[in-house]
């Protein structure tokens, strides 16, 4: 497997980046509850969600294994 082809899933990336649900939820100014859920594919991020959590993880967009809701 080539490792450009690795995905990552979004509560892999919030690990790797240190932080937890909470702080995540903070520095995206959103619910606990809606990182829980974007996490457990609950309910897809948009599109937007999707660029802010790529940001505050330090991981290139296209990393991020996620469906976004259009």
């Amino acid at each position: 497997m080539d490792v450009n082809e690795i995905k990552w899933n979004l509560a892999a990336c919030r690990v790797n980046a240190g932080l937890t649900q909470e702080e995540a939820a903070a520095k995206l100014h959103i619910s606990p509850a809606t990182i829980v859920a974007h996490e457990r594919g609950k309910k897809n991020p948009t599109y937007a969600q999707l660029l802010a959590y790529a940001q505050i993880y330090n991981v290139p967009v296209e990393i991020i294994n996620c469906e976004v809701r259009k």
